[in-house]
């Protein structure tokens, strides 16, 4: 064996016959990125280590199907029961009752559902593949279906796909290298030979070529866009906006102000225009660990002008203290005494490169114990804003924060005294365009007519925003009859469906309008918990959910948030969330009754989704896995069995023929089988001068060709029925030709 491995035979005949597989192995991976959104991490592991097994198994076991199969489907399990938590429920009690077995069976089955469903037909794509790209029609075939897949999901979803089609392409490359050595191999035997003595004069430019197209690939840095793609193209074309690849909303980040081309997503801190529609970006930003779930507040802005919003100008930013256990920024104005608060430790991981402009907090900031970033002394505290922003934007690796977070005293609220004097100028959050349509004030004030108090007015505006428009992340913008007109006015009256920028923005201006002061703030949604999900999906005595939500949220683009703050004297900045579809966690005091929402006209939050196995799918999940087992059993058998089976057959099939006759056919198939193999037989030639010219173009098979055409001849002139000798000597030589080309 040892000898075998080591000997320079062995892998050439490796490479030539079975390295296509890996190649086609790596197009699948890459292919199977588009799902990297949708499929769990667990999936993700189960399946690279089933491929890392069938990569494994079909290089060594050449002719073994039976046991690449069983060892590839065995990887599967394996590694499903290492990666995934199954719980054993115990053998049946006896295995005669269909009862006992059919729960048996239906509970464990279960727990493998969806992952060995999924890693199956990841190995049965792999095995396709392979077979259709065993020639070099199907190759090309391959590899241009599988750039064009990769385009299309590049231009219509939010994923950055060309480091994978430079894989596409790498793979291709080599892929027809293979198959042109093979050909070379088949067809010019001794000039494949001379070359295989050499084998770094023909893999080392090969490698070389290819190994400078990859990195050419993946260095290559992003050009500007000379030329759309045509779905931007064909888009545009119809007068419909081309939806940007960002978060939830009011983060996105054009190239250039007012570019109408491709944008990228991002957090932006340039609102000054809101509306237009996007797609969800599910691309990881932070995670962040918290004991307590939260939204994570980036900054607020104050002046709103008919299209969007602006910053105040000049704040008061004071050196952010960075280290110190002790919370030490002040609010402005402070709370007043006896409000309760609660600490919100939290500790952020970023995930992206991108240069932050905020730090991304629970509330207001009181401490921050922890920095990691290239310029720890551009971090400015704004009391009144609430923000920690960089004197300019910075590259953040982790921080922690501690948050102090008041809790939602819904009695206390309504209890305040609205004759009571500000101890800020509340100027900036009632501020209005003098331009703003007057049906916008009616119907703030219609809205609120029956509240007695500002909190209740608050909260009627919140729920009447909730329950009466629906969320869309792609509005029909054609309903806007001004397009330059008022961006609440048409949300409200023409459009009457959108996003949270949309829903924040309606609230703040309807709130302003009937004298609540009032800023927009936007940042991130909680995210998702994967822990908790697994809890939620795997169950157990131990896995109760955290009654405060802490854990360690993965928070991503799509999950890019605007909500509104209304001002209550004395408690400060008391957070709203107006958008459909949308909870803002707010903790509250204890035994105080938890508030009742409004249902949400759509599903507007893009949250994980939950796997649930039906109970009467049991048979379902029962059938495709025991039909796995026994194509694996069947491919086992017939691999034993293959020859007496193939012998079965061909007594069948040849009942009543003599062997000379037999001979004479299989004289034929060999020649069908060689003209497939771009051998041709001319038309003014016999057989043996056909063979002749045959032995001599592939010297090395002299012998054998010169044995099929002495044996057919003895056959179809000699005398008599011929005998089984003779029959099983043509198969032998015929076949020695076969697997020589």
């Amino acid at each position: 064996m040892k000898k075998l491995l080591l000997s320079g035979r062995f892998w050439r005949r490796l490479v030539l016959e079975r390295f296509h597989r890996l190649l086609a192995l790596v197009v699948v991976l890459q292919l199977i990125r588009c799902f990297s959104d949708y499929w769990w991490e667990e999936t993700y592991a189960v399946i690279y280590g089933a491929l890392a097994v069938t990569a494994v198994t079909e290089l060594l076991f050449t002719r073994l199907l039976w046991l690449r199969l069983i060892l590839q489907l065995g990887s599967i399990a394996g590694m499903i029961v290492w990666k995934i938590p199954i719980e054993w429920g115990g053998w049946p009690e006896s295995w005669r009752a269909w009862e006992q077995i059919d729960g048996f069976l239906s509970f464990h089955l279960a727990q493998f559902h969806p992952f060995f469903g999924l890693a199956a037909g990841v190995l049965l794509a792999v095995h396709v593949l392979g077979w259709i790209g065993s020639r070099r029609i199907g190759a090309i075939a391959i590899i241009v279906l599988s750039i064009m897949v990769m385009a299309v999901v590049d231009s219509f979803f939010p994923l950055e796909l060309w480091r994978n089609i430079a894989w596409i392409v790498t793979a291709g490359l080599a892929w027809l290298v293979v198959l042109h050595l093979r050909q070379l191999q088949i067809r010019h035997p001794d000039s494949w030979e001379a070359m295989a003595e050499r084998p770094l004069d023909i893999a080392f430019p090969a490698v070389l070529i290819i190994t400078i197209v990859l990195v050419s690939g993946i260095v290559m840095p992003r050009a500007p866009i000379i030329l759309e793609d045509p779905y931007t193209i064909w888009t545009e074309a119809q007068g419909r906006e081309v939806p940007v690849f960002s978060g939830e909303g009011g983060v996105q980040r054009s190239n250039a102000p007012g570019s109408s081309g491709s944008s990228l997503s991002g957090y932006s801190r340039d609102d000054r225009k809101i509306g237009g529609g996007f797609q969800f970006d599910y691309s990881p930003v932070m995670t962040v660990t918290t004991s307590q779930r939260s939204y994570w507040r980036g900054e607020s802005k104050s002046i709103y002008t008919g299209k969007g919003w602006e910053d105040l100008k000049n704040p008061a930013l004071v050196q952010a203290q960075i280290g110190s256990e002790v919370p030490s920024y002040r609010l402005d104005p402070p709370r007043a005494e006896g409000v309760e608060t609660i600490e919100v430790v939290q500790t952020v991981k970023v995930e992206r490169r991108d240069k932050l402009p905020v730090l991304f907090t629970a509330g207001p900031a009181a401490a921050v114990t922890d920095l990691k970033s290239d310029n720890n002394a551009g971090l400015r505290w704004d009391p009144a804003e609430w923000e920690l922003r960089w004197s300019k934007t910075s590259r953040v690796q982790t921080y922690s924060v501690v948050s102090e977070v008041a809790l939602l005293d819904e009695e206390a609220l309504r209890n305040l005294d609205p004759s009571a004097p500000s101890s800020v100028d509340l100027t900036p959050y009632l501020q209005l365009p003098d331009d703003l349509p007057r049906r916008v004030r009616d119907l703030a004030a219609e809205q609120t007519s029956g509240a007695s108090n500002d909190y209740d007015r608050a909260k009627t505006l919140e729920q009447y925003l909730k329950q009466t428009y629906p969320y869309t992340n792609t509005p029909d913008l054609s309903r806007q009859s001004d397009r330059n007109g008022d961006i609440v006015d048409a949300f409200l009256f023409e459009i009457q469906e959108g996003y949270c920028d949309y829903f924040s923005t309606s609230f703040v201006v309807m709130a302003r309008s009937i004298g609540l002061p009032a800023r927009w703030v936007k940042g991130y949604a909680t995210g998702y918990d994967q822990a908790a999900m697994e809890r939620t999906r795997f169950g157990g005595p131990d896995m109760e959910p955290d009654p405060l939500g802490a854990g360690t949220y993965t928070v991503r683009n799509a999950d890019a948030h605007s909500w509104a703050e209304v001002y209550f004297e004395g408690y400060g900045w008391i957070p709203f969330e107006p958008t459909s579809g949308f909870s803002v966690p707010q903790p509250r005091p204890a035994n105080a009754p938890e508030p009742i929402e409004s249902s949400a006209p759509v599903d507007a939050s893009p949250v994980e989704p939950e796997v649930v196995v039906a109970e009467n799918n049991w048979l379902l999940i029962t059938g495709v896995s025991v039909g796995a087992l026994l194509v694996a059993a069947a491919a086992t058998l017939i691999a034993v069995k293959s020859r007496r089976a193939r012998n079965v057959w061909s007594r069948l099939r040849h009942r009543g023929t003599t062997p000379n006759q037999r001979v004479v056919r299989e004289m034929e198939r060999l020649l069908s089988f060689l003209h497939r193999q771009g051998l041709r037989r001319e038309s003014h030639e016999t057989i043996r001068e056909t063979f002749g010219r045959w032995s001599r173009k592939f010297s090395s098979l002299s012998a054998e060709f010169e044995g099929a055409v002495r044996l057919f001849e003895q056959a179809r002139y000699g005398d008599g029925q011929g005998d089984g000798q003779l029959l099983t000597s043509f198969n032998e030589v015929s076949e020695k030709i076969r697997k020589a080309l």
